[in-house]
C-alpha cells in the first residue's frame, strides 16, 4: 500500500495528463446514504476493472468486478470523502459528503406494543398444510415450526394473538396456528381411545397404521443415539393392546407405545439404521400414517437417486443485490445448472423448483418436490451481511437434527474452495429445511454483500465449482450412510480384494 505522502505526490505529479473525459465512477447503491447514525462507514465505490483508486489518500483494491471500498471512523457532523481513480495517465478526484448524526443512535420507528392475547373459545379444522408453532414470537422467517400437519384435524382455540390462534391439543399442551390456516367447525375436539396399531414393509418404504375413530393433532421429532422417532399423538387414549409387526421391515426396528399423559400417546419408533431417509405423517381417513422411507438400492452411488434442486429466490424476489448489481437470484439458478449437469452425468434425477425466472411460493416449491418423490434435495442461496470489505465465506443450514450429518459434511468440502466458514447452523426456521419427507439441507454460498467474495461469484467458473463441493459433499455422505448399513463402495472392494489377493500368495 502506497504512504499517503507518496500516493499524493503521485497523482498531483499525473493530474497534469488527465484527459478531459470522466473515469467511471459511482457510489454502491447499498452505501449511498449521505446521512447515517453510526460512526462506522464503509465507503464502497465502483470504477471500471482495471483502474486503480484511493480513499481518502489511501490506495484501496479494485476487484476484478470493479467494486472497491474503505471503512471510514466517522466524526460528528459533515465528512468529506475524497476518492482519487487513476486509469492509466489519466487521474481523476471525485467527492462527497457524509453526515454523521450521533443524536439518533437508531433510524427506525419506535417499537409498538405487542397485542394482547384474547381469550376465545371455539372450534377450528386445519386446512392443509397448515404448520403449528411453539409459540407468538417471529423473525423473518416466520414463528418457530413445530411442524406440519394434515387437513380436518379439529382442535379447540382458546386464544387469539395478532394474527395467530392459540390452540389446545391437549389438557396441558397448547400452540399456535395461523389464522389462515383453519376454518371455524361445527365439529368439538375430543379425547378418544387408540383401536390396532400394524407395521408392515411397503417396498419402499415401512408404514405404521394407528387406527383412530377421528383425526386428532400430532407432533413429531427425531433423537440420534440411537436414531428414533418420537410422535405424540394428542387426545389419544391407549387403547392399542398389541402392535403387529412383521420381520421384513427394513426401516423400523420395534414400535413402543407410551402413554406419557394423561390424553397424549407417544410412539416411539426405534430404526435398525443410524441414518434416516425421511418420513411422512398423514392421515387416510381417521387411520394415521407414518411412513420411513428405504434408503436409495444403489448406495453409496448418486444413480439412480431422485434428487431435489431449489435456486433461491426469483421473479420479483432477486435476493440479496450486490454492490455491482449481481442479483442473487441468477447466482443461485447459474449454480443449481451446474449441480444438475453433474448430478444427471453421475446417472440421477434431478427435479429443479424453479428453472427460469419466475416468483415462487415456498409451498409450490415444496408441492414439486413432494409430488415427485424426491430422495434428497438442496435449496441453493448466497448470504448478505456484515462487513464489504473482508471474505465472508460460507454456511449450510438444517432444521431436523438427523439432517445435521449432511448438511456438515456439505460445508467441509465448501471450505475447499480455500473461503471463510461462517458455520453449520441448526434448527433453521426455513421453509424448505421443514419437511421430514426426506433428507435435506440449506447451503449459503458466498456472500453478495462482500466485494471478495462478489469477485469470486462474478468469476463464470465459480458456480461450476461450488456444485463440484456439493456433489462431493453428498458423495462422502452416501458413504457414510452405505458404510453403516455394511455396504462397501467399489472402491473400497477392490482394495480389500487386493488385501486378500496379497494374504493368498502369501
Amino acid at each position: 500500500m502506497l504512504r499517503i505522502h507518496t500516493f499524493l505526490a503521485l497523482a498531483a505529479l499525473l493530474a497534469a495528463t488527465t484527459l478531459s473525459a470522466e473515469i467511471s465512477f459511482r457510489r454502491a447503491p447499498q452505501y449511498s446514504r449521505d446521512t447515517v447514525t453510526s460512526s462506522r462507514y464503509y465507503a464502497v465505490c465502483i470504477t471500471d476493472p482495471g483502474n486503480l483508486a484511493a480513499i481518502n489518500g489511501e490506495q484501496v483494491r479494485v476487484y476484478k468486478t470493479g467494486a472497491f471500498g474503505r471503512e471510514l471512523n466517522l466524526q460528528p457532523g459533515d465528512n468529506r470523502v475524497e476518492v482519487t481513480l487513476f486509469q492509466g495517465t489519466r487521474v481523476e478526484t471525485k467527492e462527497f459528503n457524509i453526515y454523521y448524526d450521533n443524536t439518533r443512535r437508531f433510524d427506525r420507528p419506535a417499537p409498538q406494543p405487542e397485542p394482547e392475547l384474547e381469550e376465545l373459545l371455539f372450534y377450528a379444522e386445519t386446512k392443509e398444510n397448515a404448520a403449528l408453532q411453539y409459540g407468538t414470537g417471529t423473525d423473518r422467517l416466520g414463528g418457530s415450526k413445530m411442524g406440519y400437519l394434515d387437513s380436518g384435524i379439529v382442535m379447540k382455540v382458546t386464544g387469539v394473538y395478532a394474527n395467530l390462534f392459540k390452540v389446545q391439543l391437549s389438557e396441558n399442551r397448547y400452540a399456535y396456528i395461523q389464522r389462515d390456516d383453519v376454518n371455524f367447525s361445527s365439529k368439538s375436539a375430543r379425547c378418544v381411545n387408540t383401536n390396532n396399531i400394524g407395521i408392515s414393509n411397503q417396498v419402499d418404504f415401512d408404514r405404521i397404521r394407528l387406527s383412530l375413530p377421528v383425526r386428532l393433532p400430532y407432533a413429531s421429532h427425531t433423537e440420534l443415539d440411537p436414531t428414533t422417532i418420537v410422535v405424540d399423538v394428542f387426545g389419544a387414549m391407549n387403547n392399542s393392546n398389541w402392535v403387529t409387526q412383521y420381520n421384513d421391515l427394513e426401516m423400523v426396528d420395534y414400535v413402543d407405545l407410551r402413554q406419557v399423559e394423561s390424553d397424549v400417546l407417544q410412539l416411539v419408533i426405534k430404526l435398525k439404521e443410524k441414518y434416516s431417509w425421511g418420513y411422512r405423517i398423514y392421515y387416510e381417513g381417521s387411520n394415521l400414517l407414518i411412513e420411513l422411507r428405504h434408503a436409495p438400492k444403489n448406495l453409496p452411488s448418486i444413480k439412480g437417486m431422485k434428487i431435489g434442486l431449489d435456486a433461491g429466490h426469483g421473479g420479483s424476489a432477486p435476493g440479496a443485490i450486490s454492490p455491482t448489481g449481481l442479483e442473487e437470484k441468477t447466482v443461485n439458478l447459474k449454480i443449481v445448472r451446474e449441480l444438475q449437469k453433474i448430478l444427471e452425468k453421475k446417472g440421477a434425477t434431478v427435479v429443479i423448483s424453479r428453472t427460469d425466472d419466475r416468483d415462487m411460493s415456498m409451498t409450490e416449491r415444496k408441492k414439486i418436490f413432494r409430488d415427485a418423490d424426491i430422495d434428497l434435495m438442496f435449496s441453493v442461496h448466497n448470504n448478505a451481511g456484515g462487513s464489504p470489505l473482508v471474505p465472508m465465506g460460507t454456511s449450510t443450514y438444517y432444521k431436523h437434527i438427523v439432517n445435521r450429518e449432511l448438511a456438515a459434511t456439505v460445508l467441509k468440502h465448501m471450505l475447499e474452495l480455500d473461503v471463510p466458514n461462517f458455520g453449520l447452523t441448526g434448527n433453521f426456521n426455513f421453509s424448505l429445511n421443514a419437511p421430514t419427507e426426506y433428507p435435506n439441507a440449506l447451503v449459503e454460498c458466498l456472500f453478495m454483500s462482500s466485494l471478495p467474495d462478489e469477485e469470486m461469484l462474478a468469476d463464470p467458473e465459480t458456480p461450476k465449482r461450488i456444485a463440484e463441493k456439493i456433489t462431493d459433499g453428498l458423495e462422502e455422505y452416501l458413504q457414510k450412510v452405505a458404510e453403516s448399513k455394511g455396504i462397501k463402495s467399489d472402491k473400497k472392494k477392490d482394495k480389500d480384494s487386493k488385501k486378500d489377493d496379497k494374504k493368498k500368495k502369501k
